[in-house]
């Protein structure tokens, strides 16, 4: 009787199809890897758009979210919100350090002399603007996964955007300093340098942290009116 032939693999065999599959399960992982970090950094660009259009929904829906007057942040004045001179007039968003985004709510009081004027500009200067002093008054936003803004060259990006809803007509008009971050006390600067606040855009290259090498933005248009002015460019942003 003859023997079975028994055939199997060989060493040489087998540690091919070992290597082809390490080679194979490395490419997924990798191809893996690439794909969440793209996502990520498309996640960190979609939600700091979102949380600069969500300011002017703010804007245009005033909430005073203090249970005090705004214009007393310790709650020592008599007159409850509503029952005032004061009003809430915007907000106003700030970075110093280009990651961390400070929003304060932005208030002013009706003058006692009605408002002479068809100017939005004029008219948010006569009501003497200032930051409410309600620590409720108060929000920040981080950017997603570790990620950070930058100018066109690729400098940090401080920046100044003040978003006002005029008490005379109802326009929003947006003040912006590309440049610096603006101190609390001094946002009235904005308005009486109107002609070159209301002139700027902002161009917010996102820095992924590594996440990606292609580079996308946020731009807000220069005197946005609306939640429309806050757009996202990708490879057109001229980022670096």
């Amino acid at each position: 009787m003859k023997p079975l032939n028994k055939n199997g693999f060989t060493i040489i065999e087998t540690m091919l199809f070992l290597g082809i599959s390490g080679l194979l399960i490395v490419g997924i992982l990798v191809g893996t890897g690439t794909s969440i970090n793209v996502q990520r950094y498309h996640d960190s660009v979609t939600s700091f758009r979102a949380f600069l259009m969500q300011q002017y929904s703010d804007v245009s829906n005033i909430r005073n979210e203090s249970s005090n007057n705004p214009c007393y942040g310790d709650g020592t004045n008599n007159n409850p919100r509503g029952q005032s001179d004061c009003v809430v007039l915007g907000r106003y968003i700030t970075t110093a350090d280009s990651q961390t985004f400070t929003v304060k709510s932005v208030i002013g009081y009706i003058p006692l002399v009605s408002v002479s004027t068809s100017n939005d500009v004029d008219a948010l200067i006569q009501y003497g603007i200032k930051i409410s002093p309600s620590t409720s008054d108060v929000a920040t936003y981080d950017m997603d996964w570790g990620a950070t803004i930058s100018k066109l060259n690729g400098d940090p990006m401080p920046f100044s955007m003040l978003i006002l809803r005029s008490p005379i007509s109802g326009t929003i008009r947006t003040f912006i300093d590309n440049t610096q971050s603006v101190p609390d006390p001094n946002i009235g600067n904005l308005l009486t340098s109107s002609q070159t606040s209301l002139a700027q855009s902002i161009t917010a290259c996102i820095d992924s942290n590594g996440l990606t090498g292609n580079k996308m933005a946020v731009f807000v248009n220069a005197n946005a009116t609306s939640a429309n002015g806050v757009e996202t460019l990708g490879d057109d942003s001229g980022c670096k």
